[in-house]
């Protein structure tokens, strides 16, 4: 039976508005439905800008107004992430405690482990405090789960909640198509120069396929790389989609990639598989949780442009292949990582501080 819970609860993080990983998790919890398993469920943005100036403006009026409602929720669930999320949750939730309410920190940075390791003992020092203060921590993996608890904060604390995503009805066709689709920032993490390389002798082999960019970021960057690797004209930079436009790209993608150097739970390669499109990602953060390799996945070395030509090769090669890996990947999310799975839990977590709070 599906958890319900009488908490009233307050959601903290990025303004719904924007784009990015949180956001997309966010807005799948409200879509799917996690405000009527809860007495009441707000969400409090923290504020939109275009520079530092306009972000602490911003940051600024969302505090004050956060101040002002704090006070009528039992829970405040804050959406944390790294550098200036870090600093600004780290304030809300000293706020929240002082307010004497139960303070959760949803941990979403595959960056995580290398901010921390890179920061001084202050820094370190300030993180383990911010988490250990908290009633729950949540984290996207097991991988991240025992980070955590060697590194930053007690175990009892630690709740393991994989992102999760909607399974369409019907699944895609990647049988029928060879574009290799990617969907994310295109910066040095999440690696978009990898595929490029990796792809170039791949696409000599196979004159129809493309490379499909759909993502904000340094796009003119990677559009000049593109030109010096002589595959340009077969290369798509898209700036960011969603909704319609997204979903038109998975029905037309062959295969999805993303070679990221770090990761939590990459919703991206989550939709991809949920669609039933082969996906090829590395062994980084919570992504092994997703992908077995070889059966519903296929999974490579941080920057190892080899082993990815071996794999798009193997995927282009076969139609049927692919058709196999896609299918064997969507039932995975179907079974373990949907979005019904997700809000059930974090209905149950909720109940659980409730509980511990004598309400």
């Amino acid at each position: 039976m599906a958890s319900t819970t009488d908490a009233r609860v307050l959601m903290v993080g990025p303004d719904r508005s924007l784009r990015g990983g949180i956001v997309s998790v966010v807005n799948g919890y409200f879509d799917a439905g996690l405000p009527a398993r809860c007495a009441c469920l707000d969400y409090h943005g923290t504020g939109v800008g275009t520079n530092l100036l306009t972000k602490s403006l911003a940051f600024a009026r969302s505090l004050s107004a956060y101040k002002r409602v704090v006070d009528g929720y039992d829970i405040v669930h804050l959406h944390i992430s790294a550098k200036g999320s870090y600093k600004r949750k780290k304030i809300m939730a000293r706020i929240a405690r002082e307010r004497g309410k139960r303070v959760i920190l949803h941990e979403h940075s595959g960056e995580f482990a290398r901010d921390f390791e890179a920061g001084d003992d202050a820094y370190r020092k300030d993180v383990r405090g911010t988490f250990g203060a908290a009633d729950r921590v949540i984290v996207l993996s097991e991988e991240w789960r025992d980070y955590f608890t060697t590194n930053v904060c007690d175990a009892s604390k630690l709740v393991v909640l994989h992102n999760g995503v909607k399974v369409p009805i019907e699944m895609c066709s990647p049988g029928l198509h060879q574009d290799v689709l990617f969907l994310g920032r295109l910066d040095e993490n999440k690696s978009p120069d990898v595929l490029m390389r990796a792809a170039r002798d791949v696409l000599a082999e196979f004159p129809t396929m493309r490379l499909v960019f759909g993502g904000d970021g340094d796009i003119d960057r990677y559009r000049v790389l593109a030109g010096e690797l002589e595959i340009a004209s077969r290369c798509d930079f898209l700036d960011w989609v969603s909704g319609e436009d997204k979903e038109r790209l998975f029905q037309g993608a062959g295969i999805y990639c993303l070679p990221s150097k770090n990761e939590a739970m990459p919703m991206s390669v989550m939709e991809a598989m949920a669609h039933g499109i082969p996906t090829i990602a590395t062994r980084v953060g919570g992504v092994p949780q997703l992908i077995e390799d070889g059966v519903d996945g296929l999974l490579m070395d941080v920057d190892d442009e080899g082993r990815l030509s071996e794999l798009l090769l193997e995927l282009e090669r076969s139609p049927e292949r692919r058709a196999e890996v896609g299918a064997a990947g969507r039932r995975k999310i179907r079974d373990k990582f949907s979005i019904d799975v997700s809000i059930d839990r974090l209905a149950g977590v909720y109940e659980e501080l409730m509980r511990e709070a004598g309400q």
